[in-house]
Order: structure tokens, then C-alpha cells, then sequence
């Protein structure tokens, strides 16, 4: 697509914010402009890798979130050793929309013990609300747009143990959303830790601060993971703990999940 192309695509998603459209619009570009420039043996490695995800309790992206029934989750990741396109497509059991997050991300530094990566996207995010329009009630899924970027550097500290600081910024498109967001965290991860010679099982707990406008909060995460040697199929759990938080949320939010995951790799000739 061409560069003027893009910019009016953007510019009709996202109606009246042209600072926000810029930064999306120039970020895209730089990162397909380095992409380009990349090693051609490298560019030649293709992946369409993700999971599909039942749970019993939507939790956001934002842990301290939660939709409050049943969902799936299809979570894809298509491109190369440093472009990719991650798209989220999330929805509740009964089939409704839910949020549809569209990464893409960039990976700058990729090494053994080091690695960091920038990503952005647009996101649509459905409410269902209940009006009244001409002296009927009326029950609508109502969109509201974010654009959000994020920095996502980890440390390899030891063969199973990863620390990895995270910031994420997100802005609210209509003028009755939260404008700023800022996600800090400090996330790490400990994997294949062998329960048998064929189960493992990983941990992901996290510290993050949330700062929403003017209202803030600190909370406590973690994911549990059990999966099987060479089995797609795996199950998990999800807490969250708020420690002090002016934002509205439940104290302690919880979902168990089946997990089905793919990674297919691919070589241009």
C-alpha cells in the first residue's frame, strides 16, 4: 500500500486525533522502511504461530480487567524473524465481540540473553449498553477506539528464568474514554520446569503499576501454566491482586483456561 494510502486509511479509522494518526502513521512506515533493510537470509524465515484460548473469566490485556463471563480467544502472530503481525480477536462464549487488538511489533535486539522489541496498534474495544431511541429500549454493542504503543525488553537471567520490564501507553480515541493509560510492570518468567519426565510447569507473576488519567493503582499478577512433552494442549490459571489502586476493579480477579497452540515455520525460496 502506498504512503498516502496509508495515511488516509488511518485517518478515516481514527477521525480528529492527528498527532495520534502521525505517530501510528510514522511508526508503521519506520518499521517497514528497516524491515526492508534487514538481512535477506533472515527475511527468508516465515512463522504463522498462536493460540486458541477458553476461559472461563475474559481477562484483558491489563490484568486488573476482566470481562465477567466466558470467552475465547484466538491470539496469531504472522511475519518474519523481526516484523510481525499480532492480531488478538477476543469474544464472549455467546459469540459476541469483545476486543480486537491488531500488534504489530518489531524486534530490534534478538540474542541469547537479550532481547527487546517495539510494537504498536490500533484497538476496538465492544460494550454492550442499553438506550433508549424514539421511546424504545434498544440493547447495542457500542466500539470505542485506543491507539497504544509498547517497550518490551527481557533479560535471560538463566536457562529457565526471564526478566522482562514492560511499558505500555494507551490513548482513548472518544472524548468519554480515559485519554492516557500507562501500563509499567515488571514481569519474569519461570519455564519447563519438569513435573514428570512429560509435565511441565511455568510461572509468570508480575508487579505492575496502572495510571489512568488521574487515577492510579498498584496490583499483583500471575499466570500458571501446566502443558505436556509435544502435546498442543494445555491448561491455565490467571490471578490478579490489587495492593492499592484508586481505579475501579474487582480486589482479586481469577480464570482457568484450555490453551491450544500452533507454531508452523516457513522458508521463501
Amino acid at each position: 500500500m502506498k504512503t498516502g494510502s496509508n495515511l488516509l486509511l488511518l485517518n478515516k479509522i481514527f477521525p480528529g486525533n492527528p498527532a495520534f494518526i502521525l505517530f501510528l502513521f510514522l511508526f508503521i512506515n519506520l518499521v517497514l522502511d528497516v524491515s526492508a533493510q534487514n538481512n535477506e537470509d533472515a527475511q527468508k524465515k516465515l512463522h504463522f504461530s498462536g493460540n486458541i484460548l477458553a476461559t472461563n473469566n475474559g481477562i484483558s490485556l491489563i490484568p486488573s480487567f476482566n470481562l465477567g463471563r466466558p470467552a475465547v480467544a484466538f491470539n496469531l502472530s504472522i511475519g518474519g524473524e523481526k516484523l510481525s503481525f499480532d492480531p488478538q480477536f477476543r469474544f464472549s462464549m455467546d459469540g459476541k465481540p469483545w476486543s480486537f487488538i491488531l500488534w504489530w511489533r518489531y524486534r530490534f535486539i534478538q540474542n541469547e540473553k537479550f532481547q527487546f522489541s517495539v510494537g504498536a496498534h490500533p484497538a476496538l474495544s465492544f460494550k454492550e449498553m442499553d438506550v433508549i431511541y424514539d421511546n424504545e429500549n434498544m440493547h447495542l454493542n457500542r466500539v470505542r477506539r485506543y491507539l497504544a504503543g509498547e517497550l518490551a525488553p527481557s533479560f535471560k537471567v538463566a536457562k529457565k528464568i526471564t526478566i522482562a520490564p514492560y511499558y505500555l501507553f494507551a490513548y482513548g480515541v472518544e472524548d468519554d474514554l480515559v485519554r492516557n493509560t500507562h501500563y509499567i510492570a515488571l514481569q519474569s518468567s519461570f519455564s519447563n520446569i519438569e513435573v514428570t519426565d512429560q509435565l511441565l510447569f511455568g510461572i509468570n507473576p508480575q508487579v505492575y503499576a496502572l495510571i489512568m488519567d488521574d487515577l492510579t493503582g498498584t496490583y499483583f499478577a500471575s499466570n500458571f501454566s501446566l502443558t505436556v512433552k509435544d502435546f498442543p494442549i494445555s491448561a491455565g490459571l490467571m490471578i490478579n491482586q490489587k495492593i492499592n489502586s484508586d481505579i475501579a476493579s474487582k480486589d482479586f480477579i481469577w480464570s482457568l483456561s484450555i490453551i491450544y497452540s500452533f507454531n508452523n515455520k516457513y522458508y521463501k525460496q
